[in-house]
């Protein structure tokens, strides 16, 4: 599924990358998207649900490469801490904290050369379909 979102960012499968239980990724944030004419004019700015998804994305890309689907089933906690501009560099760590029946459960980081951008708590839920047997 490709939402505008992420070709906002530029997200490729190829820079989420894993160690241990911490998942990074890296992405550009398109400057000639259509979304920041409208968000906001004069003042372009990522909207805050574009970095929730780049996060989801993320994920996503990672438990693939493990034989699972998951899809997003919560927003914790969303913290959205400094805007994000068109031609931003971001950065993004995921550390899992725990995978039980609730789900998987993940604490987000987001960056840009400026620092922090966003701090979330997501809550996946492995989905039937390529789910280790």
């Amino acid at each position: 599924m490709n939402g505008p979102s992420v070709s906002l960012l530029g997200l490729d499968p190829r820079s989420v990358t894993r160690d241990g239980d911490t998942v990074t990724a890296s992405a550009t944030v398109d400057p000639g998207h259509e979304v920041f004419p409208g968000h906001y004019p004069g003042f372009p700015v990522l909207p805050g649900v574009c970095l929730i998804e780049y996060a989801d994305r993320s994920i996503l890309f990672d438990q693939r490469r493990l034989g699972r689907d998951v899809e997003l089933v919560a927003v914790e906690r969303c913290r959205f801490r400094d805007p994000v501009f068109p031609g931003d560099e971001l950065t993004l760590r995921v550390d899992y904290r725990g995978d039980d029946a609730a789900g998987l459960r993940s604490d987000v980081v987001v960056g840009s050369g400026r620092g922090r951008v966003a701090e979330l708590r997501l809550v996946h839920r492995t989905t039937g379909t390529g789910e280790p047997g």
